[in-house]
Formats: structure tokens, C-alpha cells, sequence
């Protein structure tokens, strides 16, 4: 099946989304899981419009999982070499540039340095995330003790 797009950064990040959005949807799922309407119904009879009830209520008790599922997608998006050989076109992106410094002796040294800070990188986001994960999911508990 041939859609007619030619290998180019457009096809590689159509590529990222694909395999993204299964990982991005159990982190927003269970990050929406127990969220409470009844407080953006309270906002609203309290007469605060529907963007003042997202933007003071809803996007608040909602951040840390839409923050937790970006970095768990920039995470696996810059790990994902395969995807990005396979799609990019002329253009370069990050991972395939140091698989292309391989074949280098020279530049081995600086391709190691890069790859070693691009894996402290990864696992400082992916901590930072499961933090944002955690201490939701501590907050969503215990709102659920205060009203049940």
C-alpha cells in the first residue's frame, strides 16, 4: 500500500505518532481516571465561563499526566532509530547522525560522550514523569478519601 508521501521528517514524525499514541494513552488514561466533574459543574454554577473552568480547574488537576505523557513520548521518539531510518528522507535526524559518525574512528569518543548523555537524558525524563504520575495519582486518592 503506497499513500504517495515521499521519505522526508514529515513521514518520520507521522511514524513517532503511530507508535506514541498507544504509550500516550494509558498515561492520559489513567491520568483522567479519577478526575472529578463535579468540580468543573461547581465552577460552572459558580459562574466562571468554560474556559475559566478548564484553564482554573480542569488543566490543573490534569498537567501532571498530559506532562508525564510527553515526556514518556519525547523519551521513546528520541530512542527510536529504526522508525527514523526507515522514514527519514535527506534529512537527518538526531539518531541517525550518530549512526552515521560510527563508521568514524575518529569521532567515536564525542558519539560515545553523546550517547552516554542522551541515556542519562532518557532516564532523567522518564523518573521526572513517573514522579508527575505518582504524585497525581497520590493527589487523586486522596481527594477520593476526602469525598468518599
Amino acid at each position: 500500500l503506497q499513500l504517495g508521501l515521499s521519505l522526508s521528517l514529515f513521514t518520520v514524525v507521522l511514524g513517532h505518532v503511530l507508535v506514541c499514541i498507544p504509550y500516550s494513552m494509558t498515561v492520559l488514561t489513567s491520568g483522567f481516571e479519577g478526575f472529578d466533574r463535579s468540580l468543573e459543574e461547581a465552577s460552572a454554577d459558580l459562574g466562571e465561563s468554560a474556559f475559566g473552568t478548564f484553564r482554573r480547574v480542569t488543566l490543573p488537576m490534569v498537567a501532571p499526566a498530559i506532562i508525564s505523557s510527553l515526556l514518556v513520548c519525547f523519551t521513546i521518539s528520541l530512542d527510536e532509530f529504526i522508525i527514523a531510518f526507515f522514514l527519514t528522507g535527506t534529512e537527518a535526524t538526531l539518531p541517525i547522525y550518530i549512526w552515521g559518525q560510527l563508521r568514524f574512528a575518529a569521532k567515536l569518543p564525542g558519539v560515545l560522550a553523546l550517547g552516554t548523555l542522551l541515556l542519562l537524558a532518557s532516564f532523567v525524563l522518564m523518573t521526572v514523569a513517573e514522579i508527575l504520575r505518582r504524585r497525581a495519582a497520590r493527589r487523586t486518592q486522596n481527594e477520593g478519601g476526602l469525598h468518599g
